[in-house]
């Protein structure tokens, strides 16, 4: 998985195909990999993360307001007027989507007002203090992922349909970690201490990824 978070840069093939009519970008998601094309330029010059979230939403046959998101080179794209050229994302760039399974549902019929005691009002949702998230994700990762992993390395699939799978289900999995980590607010009065926490997790799902691709290459 390490391959998609990282980009093709100035040296990659694609760039020294001067016939070329189109900047392409290669999403995957799942077990699929979808092509993005864009005008030959523009992700250099003027295409916005909102034009690639909309193009892969039309890929995956997905409405425009489904929530996905979109991983490259370790950063989260979700900021929709932030340009492309600004994550470093070329032509050949491979970006990492992530997308829940089911689609939207659609409004419901009729114009009729709901009734109140039909609606009761929602639990409030608990707050989590940003450091204890931290160590949630912390706990996750060594009590149930990190078992998986070792057990990936020391009993890899010999099948490589199998192995591919594994590695792919277990990089999702730490993967979903680190956007919980992306989400951590960093602002408070603690908020140097959070982002010095937040980063030593953050290099340890990547080791974590690293290892996983080594297992996957070797075998």
């Amino acid at each position: 998985m390490k391959r998609f978070l990282k980009s093709v840069t100035g040296s990659s093939l694609f760039d020294d195909d001067e016939s070329r009519t189109e900047d392409t970008v290669y999403v995957q998601q799942g077990a699929k990999t979808y092509t993005i094309n864009f005008p030959k330029g523009d992700l250099d010059s003027k295409t916005i993360v909102k034009d690639l979230r909309i193009a892969v939403l039309d890929a995956l046959g997905l409405a425009h307001d489904h929530s996905i998101k979109l991983l490259f080179s370790g950063s989260h794209l979700k900021d929709d007027e932030a340009l492309l050229r600004d994550f470093k994302v070329k032509h050949g760039a491979k970006i990492l989507c992530m997308a829940s399974k089911s689609k939207l549902a659609p409004p419901p019929s009729g114009s009729s007002r709901p009734s109140a005691r039909s609606t009761p009002e929602p639990p409030k949702k608990k707050i989590i203090p940003p450091m204890e998230k931290i160590e949630l994700v912390r706990k996750h990762i060594t009590e149930t992922v990190l078992p998986l992993v070792e057990a990936f390395e020391t009993n890899t699939p010999e099948d490589a349909a199998k192995r591919k799978d594994e590695h792919h289900r277990l990089s999702e999995t730490v993967l979903g970690e680190m956007l919980k980590l992306d989400s951590v607010d960093v602002d408070g009065d603690d908020g140097a201490e959070v982002r010095k926490k937040r980063k030593v997790m953050v290099k340890e799902l990547h080791s974590i990824l690293e290892r996983l691709d080594k297992v996957d290459k070797q075998a």
